[in-house]
């Protein structure tokens, strides 16, 4: 049976759950810290799918049901609301326990007939929008073959990709522990990322940035345009590009090798139509923090934004005659430049100075996202976080962060480790259908689509192989 286009979710139920015991002198808003102003405040969600487990759903709905009221005691902000200030119009988070929102809902078909390889088709099906200014939705839909995915919808505000994979780890954590956590949230934001006095960066940094505004944007058709893919990528692979894109003189790293992978093949999707593409990277800078300035324990427990992106933009001939080494090399020198304390505490810096643009309703976003100028892709690594899914009922088969796309013209890949431990990797790609052509039909056939088969969803069919990466278009 071919897999399906398209399946609804319907929602059963829409409740919302309190902290059962809020922490005493909380204070009642939060302010957030200017790094969380850096990406603001959009949603996001993290998505795992689970096998159905041999206790049943409703035991799951159940667990998830009895567990939330004692973990939003210990993530208190997240029973709070994502509001505007009066008088500034920055966004803040009015923490007065107006509780989470828990969704149960039901999928009419089995997880081996989802196209999982289509994004939109699969995760954009999956999780369910949710209110604006909900500082946390938990999501729970039940297939019809009894398999689950359990959705942690939030605020990019309130979280980076360390935050958002920390969800799960602590749910994960207290539902087998008994409500034991081995680590307590650090939710402090404005104390921990002050801005200099006088605040001071580089004025580079004005390009970086642009204020948003649709008018500006890609229209809502060339948007649509844009495409979105789920692939794996083997352990085998990951390691043969890692080889190939070392020297006797360095090592690449795995992020390195696959990044410099997939820019020769946006280089090969731009080929003449532009001189130039770029590549850029959300990189988290908690390792580069002095601890005898920055508390070590609580940047590790800070869930709130510590990210910035590095970009590098070549010529197409340079990445397309370069080895994969040389490429790699580039990757890592543009990584470097950003991964010190000092570009943090200058993003502190700039948004300090720059805050003004929310008192009138405006923000500011990444200039490389917008998908003006050469193309971008951006790439955002989940690799360095592992996710411990098995709250109770098994471990996930898939797990994957998910933004709606909205109007940025940029290509974007984000990157995580498969929960299977085997070493390999999932990957979700908005691409422009010329660079979805590159990406398939490469001979080295890296990026394998992400089948219900090659999940494990579904059983391998008999005689058959599992589909390599051809075109579709």
């Amino acid at each position: 049976m071919p897999p399906s286009e398209r399946f609804a979710v319907e929602a059963v139920s829409r409740t919302l759950v309190q902290a059962s015991c809020p922490p005493r002198d909380f204070p009642a808003v939060l302010p957030v810290s200017n790094l969380d102003l850096i990406l603001g405040s959009f949603h996001v969600f993290f998505i795992a799918v689970y096998p159905a487990p041999a206790a049943g759903f409703p035991a799951v709905a159940e667990a998830a049901r009895a567990a939330l009221p004692a973990f939003l005691s210990r993530f208190y902000p997240f029973a709070g609301r994502v509001v505007p200030n009066a008088s500034t119009g920055v966004p803040e988070v009015v923490c007065g326990n107006a509780g989470a929102e828990l969704v149960v809902a039901r999928a009419g078909l089995a997880l081996a007939d989802v196209d999982f390889a289509d994004a939109d088709a699969s995760l954009g099906a999956i999780q369910v929008p949710f209110e604006r200014g909900l500082a946390l939705s938990l999501q729970l839909v039940r297939f019809a073959c009894g398999g689950f995915s359990l959705t942690w919808g939030t605020d990019h505000l309130l979280v980076d990709g360390h935050g958002l994979t920390s969800l799960p780890n602590a749910w994960t954590e207290m539902l087998r522990t008994g409500g034991d956590l081995s680590w307590e949230p650090h939710h402090d934001r404005s104390s921990l990322f002050r801005p200099r006095s006088p605040p001071r960066y580089a004025p580079s940094l004005d390009d970086e940035f642009v204020r948003y505004d649709p008018r500006s944007l890609p229209n809502t058709l060339l948007a649509a345009a844009l495409v979105r893919r789920n692939y794996v990528v083997e352990a085998a692979d990951v390691d043969r590009l890692r080889a190939a894109a070392s020297t006797s003189d360095r090592r690449a790293t795995r992020l390195e090798a696959l990044s410099a992978h997939v820019w020769k093949l946006l280089a090969a999707a731009v080929g003449g139509s532009d001189t130039h593409c770029r590549l850029a990277w959300l990189v988290d800078g908690r390792r580069r923090l002095d601890p005898a300035k920055y508390n070590r324990a609580h940047v590790s427990n800070y869930l709130g934004n510590v990210v910035t992106y590095a970009s590098r933009e070549a010529a197409v001939e340079t990445v397309t005659s370069s080895t994969l080494a040389d490429v790699a090399t580039m990757a890592a020198a543009s990584i470097g430049e950003v991964f010190r304390q000092e570009r943090y505490e200058e993003l502190v810096d700039w948004m300090e100075m720059h805050k003004g643009v929310f008192k009138e309703g405006g923000k500011w976003t990444e200039a490389v996202g917008l998908g003006t100028g050469s193309p971008a892709l951006v790439v955002s690594a989940f690799v360095p976080f592992r996710v411990d899914g098995d709250f109770g009922f098994g471990a996930p088969r898939l797990v994957m962060p998910w933004v709606r796309p909205g109007r940025l013209g940029s290509a974007a890949m984000t990157v995580i480790r498969s929960p299977t431990s085997d070493g390999s990797w999932l990957v979700t790609a908005r691409m422009w259908p010329t660079l979805a052509d590159a990406v398939e039909a490469d001979p080295e056939a890296v990026f394998k689509p992400a089948t219900a088969e090659r999940l494990g969803f579904a059983a391998a069919r008999h005689g058959a192989e599992l589909p390599q990466a051809v075109s579709r278009m």
